[in-house]
């Protein structure tokens, strides 16, 4: 009985060796039948890459499912303009041309071995005459600040005549473009960067030159953030409390104009953060307000306008801790012969800071019980704004009757007490007074 065991134990084991033999005899099989049909994919690929034209081409990169025998491939195809000096796509200005196209075709399979797949490299020379000689290379670089590449940034223009995302290298090539001067125009917003003046997009006017290649650089690189916080001063005490505001300016020498960051609807928040911002290594300087004309030390030389600024370094892709700015403080009451009014409507302009659309910036709010401008969400007294010189105008029904006033001008200039004024609407309507 236990020789009968023995020799049945040695069977299984000798016929497990055998079934893994087969099956492995079997996968082997099939690994070389799915690498011949890739690489018969991959040259049929290749004959389609061919016979399509030489614009196409440039920049392709497309993958597209192909199903034989009951098997999915995945083919995915390449072509990219290079040149005869570097083998490769170029954007240096003047010493590279498109001479050449490599289309490329890589085909895959699922649970396919890690070594084996069909790859096939082919270089196209133009044929004669399907390159103007008299036409140009447009050549677009996108690089960091530290000058390391930026790609799958989208770069266009000429009204269509050319389109395409930057490779690895940051490069992107349209060659055969007619001699002229072309609009080029960088989107970042797809790959998350920005310019010098925190903008997604960027626009240079570039020439091309007939048998030359003209290259314009940007530059792009990740954006950083700085969160703004708040305060006010109560009356001339030393006193501090916690106050939102709706807009900072964020201003580097590298840009060409100070950047305004506003909440949306311009609604007043505790925090504003200032971003997106170019991470520049030298330092923001930053200040409560939207024009260039609420920055309380424009010249440098009022030390007490300290508290309202800030210098701090946006780093690329990061946040940094919150800063706290000090905002000049306004202590208007609203009356109605002498009594506080509630729900009035009060609207504070700016004299001299103008939207994008050319309107002063104008802030409305709604008096609360204390006849004090404020948060229409919270009824809490909003007693910051801005440094700026500013128009202030209240209006309310009273006992039937629309009644408005105003005050031509009231300074918010001091971050050591608080400018002051009463607008008392129980003595009837001012004439031609209007509340925007």
């Amino acid at each position: 009985m236990i020789e009968i065991l023995v020799s049945a134990v040695v069977l299984v084991i000798a016929s497990a060796g055998v079934v893994a033999l087969l099956q492995t005899t079997v996968r082997a099989q099939g690994e070389l039948r799915h690498s011949s049909e890739a690489y018969a994919l991959a040259q049929e690929d290749q004959a389609r890459l061919v016979s399509m034209r030489l614009s196409t081409l440039n920049h392709l990169d497309e993958v597209r499912t192909v199903t034989l025998n009951k098997i999915n491939f995945s083919v995915r195809s390449r072509g990219v303009f290079i040149n005869d000096n570097t083998s490769a796509p170029s954007c240096g200005e003047g010493t590279s041309s498109a001479d050449y196209v490599e289309i490329t075709s890589v085909v895959t399979w699922p649970r396919m071995s890690a070594p084996e797949k069909a790859k096939i490299v082919s270089i196209l020379s133009p044929s004669n005459g399907s390159l103007d000689p008299n036409n140009g290379t447009l050549a677009i670089s996108v690089m960091n600040l530290q000058q390391a590449p930026i790609p799958n940034v989208y770069a266009s223009g000429g009204s269509g005549a050319f389109a395409g995302y930057a490779d690895a290298a940051g490069c992107a090539v349209f060659p055969d473009l007619p001699a002229a001067n072309y609009t080029a125009t960088i989107s970042g917003e797809a790959a998350g960067v920005v310019n010098r003046n925190g903008s997604f997009s960027e626009q240079k006017v570039v020439p091309v030159v007939g048998g030359d290649t003209k290259t314009v650089t940007f530059e792009f690189d990740r954006p950083g953030t700085i969160p703004v916080n708040f305060k006010y001063r109560v009356g001339a005490s030393s006193e501090f409390k916690v106050a939102t505001a709706d807009s900072v300016v964020a201003y580097n020498s590298g840009m060409t104009a100070a950047k305004a960051i506003w909440t949306p609807a311009t609604i007043r928040e505790a925090t504003v953060n200032a971003t997106p911002l170019f991470p520049f290594t030298s330092t923001y300087l930053l200040y409560p307000g939207s024009c260039a004309s609420n920055n309380p030390d424009p010249e440098g030389k009022n030390p007490g306008a300290a508290a309202a600024l800030a210098n701090v370094v946006a780093p690329a892709g990061g946040t940094t801790a919150p800063v706290t700015l000090q905002l000049p403080t306004l202590e208007l009451v609203v009356n109605n012969s002498g009594a506080a009014l509630a729900g009035a409507k009060v609207t504070i302009t700016d004299k001299v800071c103008k939207e994008s659309k050319g309107s002063f910036v104008k802030r409305i709010y709604t008096s609360n019980e204390a006849g004090m401008p404020s948060n229409s969400s919270t009824g809490i007294a909003e007693l910051g704004l801005p440094w700026g010189s500013y128009e202030l105008c209240a209006s309310a029904n009273i006992s039937g009757t629309d009644r408005r006033k105003k005050v031509s001008t009231v300074n918010v200039q001091s971050l050591t007490g608080a400018a002051t004024a009463t607008i008392d609407l129980g003595s009837g309507t001012e004439t031609g007074v209007t509340c925007q």
